[in-house]
């Protein structure tokens, strides 16, 4: 059983890592008038000085922890017992299990929704309810709203109008990816055309074309192009049903996540 006590929030990570894999700590204000942004000052308090408190977080305004929706609440305590952030499996239960004491009497609680390398990966639900197709955040915060709309709408999909809308939202969120990743001079397109600001097909197309390029990157490369043509064909089906709707969920998901891991959000950054 492990001390929870002396169990700090960003695990392995500097408090600045940590949070970069939730928020852009570029476009977040600095306390510190000798800091342009968020991602100097906490370098600058927690990292080379340690003079804040270790759980300043919660009471920072730019991430308003203590009143922020339940969702986002949850978001940030699922990455502290994510296996990347924690590698202690011990450690790792000991917090769900702390923070299931208190969550279960607002009707929330964490659970296990899949596994890395055999290490679980948590995250939170409504009790009775099923896991939501999305899971894990990316940092981009644009991007990550859209998912999270994507899921809720989902959740409650009846009708063929409100999974067709479903649909609407991953084509918002592959727009937005796009749009975050993609760079003019780095990702020249196969037919030499400029994309416009929402052709996402295009823009996705010529990152994967380029950033997976070679041999030794087929396999992964024609996934991620199958996983796109696939959420883009899911989108705009006129006879969308549940299924139809999770599957254009999944396949955005798995766009997304391959973009993050490209894009040093899951892993190694792009170059």
């Amino acid at each position: 059983m492990s001390d929870i006590n002396l169990i700090t929030w960003s695990g392995r990570f500097a408090d600045d890592d940590f949070l970069a894999r939730l928020y852009d700590l570029t476009k977040l204000p600095s306390h510190d008038s000798r800091f342009k942004n968020a991602a100097g000052d906490i370098r600058q308090h927690r990292v080379n000085n340690f003079d804040w408190d270790g759980n300043w977080v919660f009471s920072d305004p730019r991430f308003n922890l203590l009143h922020s929706s339940d969702e986002e609440f949850l978001r940030f305590l699922c990455e502290t017992v994510h296996p990347v952030v924690r590698h202690s499996r011990d450690e790792a239960r000991d917090l769900v299990n702390t923070y299931n004491g208190h969550l279960r009497r607002d009707g929330w609680e964490i659970v296990e929704a899949r596994t890395i390398s055999d290490r679980p990966v948590f995250a939170a639900r409504r009790q009775g309810e099923r896991l939501a197709v999305f899971a894990e955040p990316t940092g981009w915060q644009k991007v990550d709203r859209q998912i999270q709309e994507a899921r809720s709408r989902l959740d409650e999909a009846t009708t063929e109008e409100q999974c067709q809308a479903v649909g609407l939202l991953c084509r918002e969120a592959l727009i937005s990816v796009a749009q975050e990743v993609y760079d003019k001079s780095r990702h020249a397109t196969v037919d030499a055309t400029m994309p416009s600001d929402t052709d996402a097909p295009r823009m996705l197309d010529a990152i994967f074309s380029v950033e997976l390029r070679g041999a030794g990157n087929e396999e992964a490369r024609a996934h991620a192009k199958a996983a796109m043509r696939l959420a883009l064909a899911l989108q705009h089906k006129r006879s969308a049903n549940f299924t139809m709707a999770a599957l254009c969920a999944e396949a955005t998901l798995s766009v997304v996540n391959m973009l993050a891991v490209l894009a040093g959000r899951r892993g190694r950054s792009l170059g």
